[in-house]
């Protein structure tokens, strides 16, 4: 498996609520269902959070203003995972 941690998100796109497409500095795209972390208590509920979305700070992770993150090595490995 790729080490990501030298990696950062480049850029990002909201494809539809719970499906998150990244494309990090070495210019490979990954796009994840993330809808299994929606039990956590502030994921984002509903259409107007889920597209209040920002990279973070240190270009690791995706960021929303209710307080939920996903950092780049998670989406990536949903990614792989549910692409197997």
């Amino acid at each position: 498996m790729k080490n990501f941690i030298l990696l950062r998100i480049k850029t990002f796109e909201l494809i539809n609520y719970n499906i998150i497409k990244i494309t990090l500095s070495d210019n490979s795209d990954y796009t994840a269902d993330i809808s299994s972390f929606q039990n956590v208590y502030c994921y984002p509920k509903n259409d107007s959070e889920w597209n209040q979305a920002l990279i973070g700070e240190f270009q690791t992770d995706i960021q929303w203003p209710c307080g939920f993150d996903i950092h780049l090595d998670q989406i990536a490995g949903l990614a792989l995972k549910q692409s197997a």
